[in-house]
């Protein structure tokens, strides 16, 4: 067992940045970001890419069977209080001898537990939560799969018995209805616990509601649902809040193909745990033609205000049923759907279709060019982020036809009303590739906090690199050992753009902000309480550091100074210029104050 306290960190937002280039040349400094600016789409390797991993991303175990879910992909990662990375998968050696739910943990200091058997065999289709306390140290892992204990397959629940104890199995709990499987889950703010199951039997859908951790189980609705059985809960993560959203796809007819994909979106929302809930919603209402169908996978968060986002895969309508898509969003506040995804390189159809080119590469069965998304909000901002995996290369498929899958991303800061060009984070092409040596980064599902998205995306993740594209419980190329990711780059606290201080009330302030030319870089650092100070209102002088980094962490400027606590502002003018007088990209910065008693961090973004 490990057990860790945390008093304080100061952790300077260091993270992988993708420069933002104005949608408009003449946006003026103060002029506020639309939401629909440009991502640089020069290829990075943001998460490992083709090059040496970064030290965000580890290999945190393997698995021989890709699949991983039915339907949405879930929520396969969770941060506690601690900041501290819960995550499981569904695993399988690649002798078959054993399949079941594996955890690990990645502790604050950046080491691992290590993988873990956190289930009996023969289990899987895992999700996970974190249970919410007032004491961060209290949070614990709860995982979810189902299990055949020898008399049927039945969806069960299991709470680690500490903080990243991993004792596991602790006590497993199921509602013990058979046939009610590929259960997800979402742990409320008041200790309660829904679970949503399909039914193996029939096209429905069923939620649950434990009060005791899994002793008890209320049945609160049953529900019609698509073939593929696509549900997904999640509950705020605002202090407070007991908010939780049970969303699904429903068919709107069962004729086209036995009603996987004509589907509409539905969710019902609870505003005290699960107790209660609101009467279901049709966000879609899709009509007689209409270009659009929702496909199997959706995906939900609470924004900064708690008002809900919802994300899904639409299909386009064609005879080809997955010839082509595209990442929908809906918000609660607007009552609005627009389109995230985006055109790619390759195909440039108005509206933005990804397309799949008949006879070439195949996104393989219960999938599409581009679904799967996953929303993240940044707390601080309000701004939106959505991840999802897809394909936008007519010629990225493996050498049995499946497509090598990557890992794309897009901003709003406008609420989700504007979505900015999407960017490739993976970007692993790998044409032909047979087993063993694809890159197809699959199977992704992201914590829903980051901080922050925009112009480039801090957060953590976790994913399967599949090494032989397509699923191989759909009888889709073979078995391969397959890598299982945590990339984790977060700000410990939130307090990545803050400061943590003895000294009273310091002041770093930047103006103009975004700046074009030159920006005034003003600071003030006041004695500690209880230090004196001379009559003038300053005491003895006080060497000051004052540096700024790109959002990489390399140094691009160094202000040695020397100065004094005192009541005066302290102010220097940076043009936007190197240590070596060379003037630097536009991009996002971060001004770093350090003195004896404290140490300030604010974010400038420097515009072309």
């Amino acid at each position: 067992m490990k057990h860790m306290k945390v008093f304080y960190c100061i952790l300077l937002p260091f993270t992988i940045v993708f420069a933002l280039e104005p949608a408009r040349a003449n946006l003026e400094p103060e002029q506020k970001l639309r939401g629909d600016e440009i991502i640089n789409t020069e290829y990075i390797p943001y998460l490992h890419g083709r090059k040496e991993r970064l030290p965000y991303d580890t290999i945190i175990g393997t698995t021989a069977y890709d699949y991983q879910a039915s339907g949405g992909f879930g929520q396969r990662i969770m941060l506690d209080k601690n900041d501290q990375a819960h995550i499981n998968w569904m695993k399988m050696d690649i002798a078959q001898s054993v399949r079941f739910c594996a955890w690990n943990a990645r502790y604050f200091d950046g080491t691992y537990y290590g993988e873990t058997q956190a289930s009996n065999s023969w289990s899987g289709y895992v999700q996970l939560d974190v249970t919410r306390d007032s004491n961060p140290d209290n949070q614990r892992t709860v995982v979810c799969y189902h299990y055949n204990p020898g008399q049927g397959y039945y969806s069960w629940i299991d709470i680690d018995l500490g903080q990243l104890w991993g004792s596991w199995p602790n006590n497993p709990r199921s509602p013990e209805v058979e046939d009610h499987l590929w259960p997800y889950i979402a742990a409320v703010n008041n200790g309660n616990i829904i679970m949503a199951t399909g039914d193996h039997n029939a096209n429905m859908l069923h939620l649950y509601l434990t009060t005791d951790e899994g002793s008890n189980w209320t049945n609160i609705v049953d529900s019609d649902s698509c073939a593929v059985l696509s549900q997904f809960v999640r509950a705020s993560l605002k202090p407070g809040s007991n908010k939780v959203v049970f969303i699904w796809t429903k068919f709107i007819t069962d004729t086209v193909a036995a009603g996987q994909l004509d589907n509409d979106v539905y969710y019902m929302l609870s505003s005290d745990g699960g107790v209660t809930w609101d009467a279901p919603v049709n966000i879609t209402n899709y009509q007689l033609g209409d270009s659009v169908r929702a496909y199997c996978n959706v995906n939900a968060v609470f924004d900064r205000d708690d008002k809900l986002h919802i994300a899904w895969a639409g299909r386009k309508v064609t005879d080809n049923y997955y010839e082509a898509s595209k990442i929908f969003h809906w918000c609660e506040t607007n009552d609005t759907i627009t389109v995230i995804s985006s055109p790619s390189y390759y195909y440039n159809e108005p509206g933005g279709w990804w397309i799949t080119v008949t006879g070439a590469g195949d996104p393989g069965a219960w999938r599409m060019p581009a679904d799967q998304p996953q929303l993240v909000v940044d707390t601080i901002s309000g701004y939106l982020c959505c991840l999802w995996q897809g394909n936008d290369d007519y010629n990225d498929y493996s050498a049995a036809g499946y497509f090598n899958g990557e890992i794309y991303m897009a901003i709003s800061t406008d609420n989700g009303i504007t979505w900015s060009q999407y960017v490739n984070l993976t970007n692993t092409r790998s044409p032909g590739a047979g087993a063993g040596a694809c890159m197809d980064e699959d199977y992704l599902t992201v914590y829903p906090i980051c901080y922050p998205p925009v112009m480039f995306f801090r957060g953590v993740l976790t994913y399967v690199e599949d090494k032989d594209a397509g699923a191989w419980p759909q009888v889709e190329g073979i078995l391969t050992e397959n890598p299982v990711h945590c990339y984790y780059c977060f700000s410990p606290g939130g307090i990545s753009e803050d400061h943590v201080s003895e000294a009273q009330n310091p002041v770093l302030k930047i103006h103009p902000n975004p700046f074009s030319k030159q920006t005034k870089i003003k600071f003030q650092v006041l004695p500690p309480s209880g230090r004196e100070s001379s009559q003038s209102g300053t005491n003895s002088k006080n060497q000051v550091t004052m540096n700024i980094y790109d959002a990489t962490g390399k140094l691009v400027k160094d202000f040695s100074l020397s100065t004094a606590y005192g009541l005066q502002l302290t102010m220097i003018q940076w043009s936007g210029k190197d240590q070596l007088d060379r003037f630097v990209p536009a991009g996002v910065y971060f001004v770093r104050l350090e003195s004896e008693d404290c140490t300030l961090i604010r974010k400038v973004i420097k515009l072309k």
